[in-house]
C-alpha cells in the first residue's frame, strides 16, 4: 500500500455475492474471498486513468487496494497512437508482476477518462487531441488482447470508488463533486453511478448560474465552471491580486478582496448545489479534487450556506480519494466489470458505456 492510499473498507462485493455465511470474522485488511470461495485464487485488476498531461496505471487487488502503479508522460501533442502502446507495455510489465508476486493472472481492465466517453467517440475533451473519434473500450481491447475493457468519464468514475469504497457508501441518494481545474459531478443511486442519455449526467460545469448569455454553451463556454473551476478562479486571484496563488493560498488569505472573491465563488456553488440538492434530495454530498486542500474553509462556508438554502439540507463530507480518484475509479470500474460477469444469476456482461456499476 503506498503512502496516500486509504485504508480499505469492508469488501463491497462479499455481501452480495456469497452463498454461505462463514463463522470465520474478517478484518477489512483480510484477503477477500471472491463469491464465497475461500480456496479461490485472489484476483487482480488494471485500472487505466488517462489523462492531458499523464496517464496512470495501477494492479490492485478485489478489495481495491493498489499494488503497483506505473506513471507515463501522455504526449497527448503526438496523437493517441503512442498513448495507447505505452499503456499497453506499462500493462504487461503490471500483469506480470501479478503473476510473479501475487501468483494470479490479471482477471479484468478497465480505464478512464475526461470528457464525454462514448461507445464509438470521446466528446468535450480538448486536451486530448484526436481522441474524438476513439472508440476507447473497442482499442484498448485490441492493444491489451483482452476481450473487453469498461471505460468511463474520470469523474463519474471517482464517483463509483466513493460509492463501493468511501464516503459515499451508505448514501442514496449520493452527490459526488470534484472541484479541481474544473469542476463536474456524479449522482449516485440505487447502487450506481448515474451515466445519463449522452453519457454526460453531472456535467454541472455547463451550469449558467446567472449571468452569462443564454447560448453561453453553443457559444463553446462552461459558464460554471469557468466561475468555479480552479483555473478561473486562478485566473481572477491573479487579475485581483497582482500575483498567482494557489487555490489553497487564496481561500486561505486574510487578504479582504480574496476573502470577497471566495465568499462570493463559495456562494455561486452552494446556491448551485441547493439547486441540484432541491431536484435529486440527495443524503449526502461528498466533495473532492485539488480544491479540497482548503476543506477547512470550504466545507463550513457550503455547509452554512445550503442550509439556508434548501429545505432538507444534505449532510457534506471530503471525498476519501482526495488524491488520485480517478485512478481508484478505473480500478473500481474493473472491479465491477468483473463481478457482473461472474454474476451467479448468469447476467449478461455490460456494455462498455453501461451506466456504471449498476449491482442488480
Amino acid at each position: 500500500m503506498t503512502p496516500q492510499d486509504p485504508p480499505p473498507l469492508p469488501h463491497p462485493y462479499e455481501t452480495s455475492d456469497r452463498t454461505h455465511t462463514s463463522d470465520r470474522t474478517e478484518s477489512p485488511d483480510a484477503a477477500p474471498s471472491d463469491d464465497g470461495a475461500a480456496d479461490e485464487a485472489p484476483r487482480t485488476v488494471i485500472g487505466i486513468d488517462f489523462g492531458g498531461t499523464k496517464t496512470e496505471l495501477a494492479l490492485a487487488d478485489a478489495r481495491g487496494r493498489l499494488l503497483a502503479r506505473e506513471r507515463l508522460d501522455t504526449l497527448a501533442e503526438h496523437g493517441p497512437d503512442q498513448t495507447f502502446a505505452r499503456t499497453a507495455e506499462a500493462a504487461r510489465r503490471l500483469a506480470r508482476v501479478s503473476r510473479e508476486c501475487h501468483g494470479t493472472t490479471v482477471s479484468a481492465y478497465a480505464a478512464v477518462a475526461p470528457g464525454i466517453v462514448q461507445a464509438d467517440r470521446i466528446l468535450l475533451t480538448p486536451n486530448l487531441p484526436g481522441w474524438e473519434k476513439l472508440a476507447l473500450s473497442a482499442r484498448l481491447a485490441q492493444e491489451l488482447d483482452t476481450p473487453s475493457v469498461a471505460v468511463a468519464n474520470d469523474v463519474r468514475a471517482g464517483a463509483l470508488a466513493e460509492l463501493r469504497f468511501g464516503a459515499l457508501r451508505d448514501a442514496d441518494p449520493g452527490l459526488y463533486v470534484s472541484l479541481g481545474t474544473g469542476i463536474a459531478a456524479a449522482l449516485t443511486v440505487g447502487g450506481g453511478v448515474l451515466a445519463g442519455a449522452h453519457q454526460a449526467a453531472g456535467e454541472i460545469g455547463y451550469v449558467n448560474p446567472g449571468g452569462a448569455p443564454v447560448d453561453a454553451v453553443a457559444s463553446g463556454h462552461a459558464p460554471l465552471e469557468e466561475f468555479v473551476g480552479g483555473k478561473g478562479l486562478g485566473e481572477r486571484a491573479a487579475e485581483l491580486l497582482g500575483r498567482s496563488v494557489s487555490a489553497a493560498e487564496l481561500f486561505r488569505s486574510p487578504d479582504p478582496a480574496a476573502r470577497e472573491l471566495v465568499e462570493h465563488t463559495l456562494t455561486v456553488l452552494a446556491v448551485t448545489l441547493a439547486n441540484l440538492s432541491a431536484f435529486a434530495d440527495p443524503a449526502r454530498i461528498v466533495l473532492g479534487g485539488g480544491m479540497m486542500a482548503a476543506a477547512e474553509v470550504i466545507l463550513p462556508t457550503l455547509e452554512r450556506l445550503i442550509g439556508g438554502a434548501t429545505p432538507f439540507p444534505p449532510e457534506l463530507r471530503p471525498a476519501r480519494f482526495l488524491r488520485d480518484a480517478s485512478l481508484h475509479g478505473a480500478v473500481t470500474l474493473a472491479l465491477d466489470s468483473l463481478h457482473q460477469r461472474r454474476r451467479p444469476d448468469g447476467g449478461s456482461r455490460p456494455r462498455p458505456t453501461a451506466p456504471l456499476g449498476a449491482l442488480r
